[in-house]
This record gives C-alpha cells, sequence and structure tokens, in this order.
C-alpha cells in the first residue's frame, strides 16, 4: 500500500526531473533553432530594424529554457499524480478482492 509520503516523493521526483529535463531541451532548442523559439514568442514579431528606437531584448535560448521549465514541471506533476492514482487504484482493488501483502518479517542471523 502506498503511503502519503511515498505519494509526496513520488511526485515531487517527477516534477524536478521532468523540469530539469524539459529546461535542458527548451535551452537546447532555443540554441539551435532560435527562429522557431522567436516564433513562439510572437508569431508576427519581425525583428526592428537596427536604426528602430526601443529595440527589443530577446534572448531565444532564455526564453526556450524557462517554456520548458514550465512545460516540463506541469508535465512531471501530472505524471507523477497519474502514477498515484494508479498505484492507490491497484491498493484499493486487491484489498477489496481479499489479497492483501503480508510485511516481511525480518530474519534472524545465526552464527
Amino acid at each position: 500500500m502506498i503511503r502519503l509520503t511515498q505519494a509526496i516523493v513520488a511526485v515531487m521526483a517527477c516534477t524536478m526531473a521532468s523540469g530539469f529535463a524539459g529546461g535542458v531541451v527548451g535551452a537546447t532548442v532555443g540554441r539551435f533553432a532560435p527562429s522557431f523559439v522567436t516564433w513562439l514568442h510572437s508569431p508576427t514579431f519581425h525583428p526592428p530594424p537596427i536604426h528602430a528606437l526601443g529595440a527589443v531584448n530577446f534572448d531565444p535560448t532564455e526564453f526556450g529554457f524557462g517554456l520548458g521549465v514550465v512545460c516540463g514541471l506541469l508535465m512531471g506533476a501530472g505524471t507523477g499524480l497519474f502514477l498515484v492514482v494508479v498505484l492507490t487504484l491497484r491498493d484499493a482493488w486487491l484489498a477489496r478482492s481479499g489479497i492483501s501483502f503480508a510485511k516481511p518479517k525480518h530474519e534472524v542471523i545465526l552464527d
């Protein structure tokens, strides 16, 4: 049976791992495909001319990193919650059918 602390740790671990992976992927996409990330930022954005006042300070790598982290955190939280729900339903189904797991007994070490 899954305990509350195990469920919290599972959700947190999935969230952090997916956030890290999303940040790495987002920064990589921002570095190697800056036009795609610029299009994600604003599809109608065209870089201003050199002489234009108030030039936009936009770094595709930073934007890709931020977008990847946020998407990764949300995806990881959803995945962790799905995992906890599946394990909880499995435990409830097994308990209702009468199947229970005995706690393992500690073996006495014989010298």
